[in-house]
């Protein structure tokens, strides 16, 4: 009798996801990024590996003022640093930023975080991307 309650138990627990940690992910995938706040915007490519890390590479635009993009990576509570553009400035040069996250755990980087800011570091825009498109924040 306790032999199928066990089977039931661990045939339910893989049903709903209980039976293994997730792991490294077994293919790459490129996904492109853009975001605008009014007609400043960033765009961009970020690579999920095949492992643990993501590489991000994009550009910032400013239309108005000065603006600066963050991108961060995520796998549940645990954050890298930041990888940040230089400061564009209006009716200057778009600014070019690149960079590699990694998170040493099971699936590694399953979230990237960009986040547009003005001149006084203030939030404009934030948005993140998985392996599955991008959802923007605000």
């Amino acid at each position: 009798m306790r032999k199928p309650l066990m089977v039931m138990l661990v045939a339910v627990m893989v049903a709903i996801g209980f039976a293994a940690p997730a792991q490294a992910t077994a293919n790459s995938v490129d996904r492109p990024f853009s975001m605008n706040y009014g007609n400043s915007t960033t765009s961009g490519t970020i690579h999920f590996t095949d492992g643990y890390s993501a590489s991000v590479s994009g550009a910032v635009h400013a239309a108005s003022g000065s603006r600066m993009v963050c991108a961060w990576g995520a796998n549940g509570d645990v954050t890298t640093g930041a990888i940040c553009s230089p400061w564009a400035n209006a009716g200057g040069p778009n600014q070019a930023f690149s960079g590699s996250l990694q998170i040493a755990l099971s699936g590694g980087v399953q979230r990237v975080y960009i986040a547009m800011y003005d001149e006084n570091v203030t939030p404009l825009a934030e948005e993140f991307c998985t392996r599955n498109g991008c959802t923007r924040l605000y």
